[in-house]
């Protein structure tokens, strides 16, 4: 019974896909589960950022969000980071988004856009952070990096695209203190601080908990299919 469950688990397999999808639900659903004291906790920050240049403040939102929810895999990290936030690159270099193509720019993008863009002519250093320690990977082993460009008024909806990533990430609680102007010829930076470890290591727990249910709901699922298959074979 048990090599059936692990043999049907692919990636391929009806399981794979009912977990894969519920654990983007679970991801959005977490925050819920809080107390509306610890939702109140939340919206003050777990961890704060502190930016010198809009491109690397995203970048430090980033860290801070993985730093806060590790286990996430990179479709719930899009989801709590969707490509809405900052829909198109700015029209002074060629891209693979928009305006160039109907593709939302976005704040995280997986690394293999690199090949796209080699094929095209295009330099990815101009549109992402790719340099070492400016590229993520996350759990289920997908490796990603932010957006480089971040415009004041967007391109396409003429918005302030880090306002809105700051305004939407508070919700999760990343706290953006400051965004500094950088200096010509200077590079900009971030820093991180974590200001409620407790907080920080509730969110880790409910994740663990939710994490769980679902694989015993899954279990009982390829049990149930098991036993079908088992029987109608007879």
């Amino acid at each position: 019974m048990l090599r059936f469950i692990f043999n049907n688990f692919s990636k391929n397999s009806f399981f794979y896909y009912f977990y894969s999808i519920n654990s983007i639900k679970m991801s959005l659903k977490l925050i819920n589960k809080l107390s509306d004291k610890d939702r109140n906790s939340l919206k003050n920050g777990v961890f704060e950022v502190t930016g010198k240049a809009m491109n690397r403040t995203a970048l430090g939102i980033v860290d801070a969000m993985t730093n806060l929810y590790p286990k996430a895999t990179f479709e719930e990290l899009k989801e709590m980071l969707p490509d809405s936030l900052n829909p198109s690159a700015p029209v002074n270099y060629k891209s693979i988004f928009k305006p160039y193509s109907d593709r939302n720019y976005g704040v995280i993008q997986p690394l293999s856009i690199r090949q796209e863009c080699e094929e095209q002519g295009l330099d990815i250093n101009a549109s992402h952070f790719t340099d070492a320690g400016e590229i993520f990977k996350s759990p289920d082993g997908i490796e990603f990096i932010v957006s480089r460009s971040w415009e004041s008024k967007d391109t396409e909806t003429g918005e302030n695209d880090i306002q809105n990533l700051i305004n939407h990430v508070s919700q999760y609680g990343v706290r953006v203190v400051q965004v500094e102007r950088k200096e010509a010829f200077n590079k900009g930076h971030y820093n991180l601080k974590l200001i409620n470890n407790e907080l920080k290591n509730l969110l880790e727990k409910k994740s663990e908990e939710n994490k769980l249910q679902w694989w015993m709901i899954l279990l009982l699922i390829a049990i149930v299919v098991g036993l079908y298959i088992i029987a109608t074979k007879k």
